[in-house]
């Protein structure tokens, strides 16, 4: 009897790992739920589903997008973290959902490191450090010394995990009194810098591209590199020696997801990434593709993200609430 149940047992467990080991050319069988932490219509939701798209081609299965937003992208991260590892929930992630996340808030309830097989980074969105037309500068370096000889008259409001390490991060680095002022909505938050009730911001493309074109903010510089967008406007750590804050996205699948599924999503998404039409409608998001990594390289540079974001978060005092 008890080696019928042992038997009973090495069978089932054969049966289990040969589950979880099947091979990545039987991947995928069904559909693939693709979940983005954000609200429809935000460009980390548009570049989704442009890829989603294209990777349903290419798989040969529907990729469905999912929104799960709320608290600063945990709600949706939280979900995937906890959900079968079989390669059929994928996150849509952010540095802000991987990284910052745990140096802004106590009670976050996933970890963006150890929860989470990272796939395939995609690209990000560059934020440039603006100011109202009012402020009497045109560079960075005028903007520093506009700022000490006008100690607490500047402002930056601030509204997600990115703008918040930017502007902060810019004020310990030049030693500067600038105040920094919280929103709940980043519309909110652009608008009274339109308005003038603010002075200065580091906005994304996304949503700050039309306004710098256009007068309604001044450019001075750009993080993390120059944009062919804005030929002209040099790069922060051009202007600001050391300033090194970037913003990415990438899919995520959940730890545990077998290693060859990771890779066949990895190679694919490269694939998707490469056609002329995909890059097209990703950059008319506002986003710039990033170069392409190997999985264990996108988890290595999540790590050093992580490690940076610390640092910048404790040199600016910022704390978990």
């Amino acid at each position: 009897m008890r080696f019928s149940l042992f038997t009973g047992l090495m069978a089932l467990t054969v049966c289990v790992h040969g589950a979880q080991a099947a091979p990545a050319s039987a991947y995928p069988e069904k559909p693939i739920t693709v979940v983005v932490p954000f609200a429809a219509g935000s460009p980390t939701d548009a570049v989704a589903r442009v890829l989603s798209d294209s990777l349903s081609k290419r798989l040969g299965q529907p990729l469905i997008v999912q929104n799960r937003p709320g608290a600063t992208g945990m709600i949706g991260s939280e979900y995937v973290a906890r959900a079968q590892a079989d390669g059929y929930t994928l996150l849509f992630g952010t540095n802000t959902t991987q990284v910052a996340n745990k140096y802004f808030f106590k009670n976050i309830s996933y970890d963006g490191l150890k929860d989470f097989a990272p796939v395939a980074i995609v690209g990000g969105v560059p934020h440039a450090l603006v100011v109202n037309p009012s402020v009497p500068v045109n560079s960075v370096a005028e903007l520093i010394a506009y700022a000490k000889a006008n100690p607490g008259k500047l402002s930056f409001p601030y509204a997600n995990s990115t703008t918040r390490i930017t502007g902060s991060t810019f004020r310990v680095m030049t030693h500067t009194d600038i105040s920094e002022i919280p929103y709940k909505a980043y519309g909110q938050a652009v608008s009274e810098l339109l308005g003038g009730q603010t002075q200065m911001m580091f906005i994304d493309f996304s949503t700050g591209l039309a306004y710098m074109t256009s007068g309604k903010l001044k450019p001075l510089a750009i993080t993390p590199a120059r944009s062919e967008k804005l030929p002209g406007v040099p790069a922060m750590k051009e202007a600001l020696p050391g300033f090194e804050i970037g913003n990415w996205n990438g899919l995520f699948a959940p730890a545990g997801t077998p290693p060859d599924v990771v890779e066949k999503l990895n190679r694919e998404i490269t694939g998707a990434l490469a056609q002329p039409e995909v890059r097209k409608q990703i950059d008319g998001v506002g986003y710039e593709l990033l170069p392409p990594m190997a999985p264990q390289a996108f988890g290595k540079y999540i790590a050093e993200e992580s490690a940076h974001y610390g640092k910048l978060t404790r040199e600016a005092g910022i704390k978990p609430e």
